[in-house]
């Protein structure tokens, strides 16, 4: 009877984990409510640090993104909410990872207050804001499960993007960059044939000297073209790999617009105006060139669609932004891929 009795049991406890597994969990709406009340929970105990972060961000260039990148996720999230679980189970388990993360991530940053490393205003609110971010992730984990994180996977992992850079980070790709751009810079200048003695990061021109300092870089929109190269591989390719070699093209296209930057004043000071080196087309034109990056990266974006369409058949559909492309280019779904629209 003793061992009926224990395999009854073992078996009832079996159906139940069994039905556990098979059952559709709740309606997405009652954990969702329960989410958002927890984020806005979380957000208020972290209050401080975030304020702080806030007012650092509007006044610093490199920064000013952050406030638009919970707007993108959301609206990549209302893309696609019709492809929303309409059941889900909290995944408590795997919410204790960034949970666990989040506490790390404090800790630390008590260790290394302490120790009097933070000098720098992103050091000190670096921290702080993952252990936020990581909170906030726990909690979509927790209350909304694992199918509705794999179903919006890249919005979720897109809120990073609103933590900030280290200074270690941060100077490490300026210096990178300038050094980067100036080799770039000196090529353009022999293509042109202008003459020039190059010393280092020292260019010396006809009438004119310069030096390709670390402010030159360019990280502030490098940056941001890397987070648009993300959500446009998001948006309009289905291949990992052509995503992939979309945000990898940022690094290039970056050197060569410094560079471009760096002869195109130059060359318009000597040939054109002396005055234009200390004109606001040097001290305030970042924009400008920015804008002008965009043409190659556009282009590289619409012919990785092509590519894109070409390998996944004239009966692919869409994907997310993909019909706004197919209708610039004049691409049909009932069309091969790689045709051409005349």
């Amino acid at each position: 009877m003793s061992d009926q009795t224990s395999t009854s049991l073992f078996s009832r406890l079996s159906d139940t984990t069994r039905w556990r597994r098979m059952a559709p969990g709740v309606p997405l709406g009652r954990p969702l409510r329960w989410w958002v009340l927890y984020a806005a929970v979380v957000t208020v105990l972290f209050g401080k640090p975030l304020w702080e972060y806030a007012r650092f961000a509007w006044k610093t260039e490199l920064y000013s993104h952050v406030f638009l990148i919970p707007f993108i996720a959301v609206y990549l999230i209302w893309q696609r909410w019709g492809e929303r679980p309409t059941h889900v189970r909290g995944a408590p388990v795997l919410a204790v990872v960034p949970a666990v993360l989040g506490l790390a991530a404090l800790q630390s940053h008590r260790w290394l207050s302490a120790a009097g490393v933070l000098a720098e205003p992103c050091d000190q609110l670096a921290l702080p804001v993952a252990a936020w971010l990581c909170f906030l992730w726990a909690g979509i984990l927790g209350f909304l499960g694992s199918t509705f994180v794999r179903t919006y996977l890249f919005p979720v992992l897109f809120l990073a993007f609103v933590l900030p850079m280290p200074s270690m980070v941060r100077d490490g790709v300026e210096i990178f960059l300038q050094h980067a751009s100036a080799e770039a810079a000196a090529g353009m200048f022999w293509l042109t044939g202008t003459t020039l003695f190059r010393d280092g990061l020292v260019f010396q021109l006809p009438g004119l000297t310069i030096m390709v300092a670390q402010e030159c870089s360019g990280v502030r929109s490098t940056y941001v073209l890397f987070i648009v190269s993300w959500v446009a591989g998001y948006w309009f390719l289905r291949s990992h790999g052509l995503r992939a070699a979309l945000v990898v093209s940022v690094l290039p296209l970056a050197i060569l617009r410094n560079a471009f930057r760096i002869v195109t004043i130059s060359l318009l000071t000597i040939h054109l105006d002396p005055r234009i080196i200390d004109s606001p087309l040097h001290s305030q034109g970042g924009p400008i060139f920015f804008a002008l990056s965009l043409i190659p990266f556009l282009a590289l974006v619409w012919w990785l669609r092509r590519l894109d369409l070409r390998r996944a058949g004239p009966s692919a559909a869409p994907v997310n932004g993909g019909a706004v492309v197919d209708r610039i280019s004049g691409h049909r779904p009932d069309q091969p891929g790689g045709s051409e629209s005349m």
